[in-house]
């Protein structure tokens, strides 16, 4: 058996779970928390601290640089026999492989620090102890392609998009309701903009006046304006906290439509839908029309013409602050009438979403997004990298 370290800066996103506890045949993913790793969650668990940390001390240095320089002596576990970063640079003389967003996800998602940078970005990817550049879609594949222009490293570009594991279970209707869903975040207030909530709220409001027969269920915090706002619609379920995954995973199951109008492209928010059997409706933002089949596993539908989404070489600008602050202002009624165009669809016609849901499952369980598709990819590229 064959151990890789899997090496993060700060907290670890969910989608590390996904292969620790799913890794291809003849490995196993280790990690630990060290003390760069142990400050960096602590910061990243107080808004206001890691606010600061990113909005003050990340115009100096970004996050995943500083860790870079900071980790050039650290001792990885013993008789590790490949370092899998996650979206940083390594500088230890170790054979090592990389896997991020998209290309300024190396620079803590800033172009004008990449290109601060850049020369020391290409050095370290161009050198042999690099051996794979993983980014999670053929979008983030993109901007690395336009960004770098060094054939030695864009020869170590290979896409390995995410996935989630298979759920075990029969989905079950309801005839007499139909739930909609959106999933947002309990304790990260933007994301409720930047998640398309404003939309989700306004396109229900609508929809209830059609149809008798609707619920949404919004699982995110809800700025107070919003609840002031929609305080008369009926039939919306707000859970605005931290809950149980049992408690979330039964949402997920008794739902029939998930509702994801974003303004960006999400980590694993779609593919857990997916996998519970739910057609999803999402914006052409960005990756978005990878993770959904328009017209097979749901309705991609377009995004608002008012936002800058993108710098360039199709790099996102979504969490940039002047975006983000137009996000919060605007609710694109062009979005959201063809948000309640596509749900009434769906909404109308049972048997295609029954249909599309069962298509999104099926690409969990056995298409792009599977553990088995994704494990067959990383064990070539771990075979490759220790020599097997």
């Amino acid at each position: 058996m064959k151990k890789i370290y899997l090496d993060v800066a700060g907290k670890m996103h969910s989608l590390y779970n996904e292969m620790i506890n799913y890794p291809p045949e003849g490995y196993e993913f280790i990690s630990e928390q060290v003390s760069w790793d142990k400050r960096s969650k602590s910061i990243s668990n107080t808004d206001f601290i890691y606010s600061f940390q990113k909005n003050v001390l990340g115009k100096l240095m970004p996050v995943n640089i500083a860790k870079a320089y900071l980790d050039r002596f650290k001792k990885i576990p013993p008789d590790v026999d490949l370092t899998y970063s996650s979206g940083h640079l390594v500088f230890r003389e170790e054979p090592w492989i990389i896997d991020l967003e998209f290309v300024t996800h190396l620079t803590g998602y800033s172009y004008r620090h990449f290109k601060r940078y850049r020369r020391t970005v290409e050095k370290i990817l161009k050198s042999e102890n690099c051996k794979k550049i993983m980014p999670w879609t053929d979008a983030g594949k993109k901007t690395i392609l336009l960004t770098i222009k060094d054939k030695e490293i864009l020869d170590k570009v290979e896409t390995v998009h995410l996935a989630v594991h298979k759920k075990n279970f029969t989905k079950q209707y309801d005839e007499d309701k139909i739930k909609l869903l959106f999933v947002g975040s309990a304790n990260i207030p933007k994301d409720f903009d930047i998640k398309g909530g404003k939309e989700v709220l306004e396109a229900f409001s609508k929809l209830n006046e059609n149809y008798d027969n609707l619920e949404l269920v919004i699982r995110s915090y809800v700025p107070p304006q919003m609840e002031e706002k929609y305080k008369k619609v009926k039939n919306i379920k707000v859970i605005d906290n931290i809950v149980p995954w049992a408690e979330l995973e039964a949402e997920f199951k008794s739902a029939d439509i998930f509702l994801f109008p974003s303004h960006n492209t999400p980590g694993l928010a779609i593919l857990d839908a997916m996998s519970y059997e739910l057609p999803v409706i999402t914006t052409d933002v960005w990756a978005n029309p990878e993770l959904v089949s328009d017209g097979e596993t749901g309705f991609v539908i377009k995004k608002s013409d008012k936002i800058q989404y993108y710098t360039e070489n199709f790099i996102p600008n979504w969490s940039a602050p002047k975006s983000l602050e137009v996000i919060k202002k605007i609710t694109d009624p062009n979005v959201v009438k063809e948000l309640v165009e596509k749900a009434g669809i769906l909404i109308e016609d049972g048997s295609l979403r029954k249909k599309m849901g069962k298509a999104g499952r099926q690409e969990i369980e056995t298409g792009k997004f599977s553990i088995e598709e994704r494990n067959e990819k990383l064990k070539n590229v771990f075979d490759e990298a220790t020599g097997r």
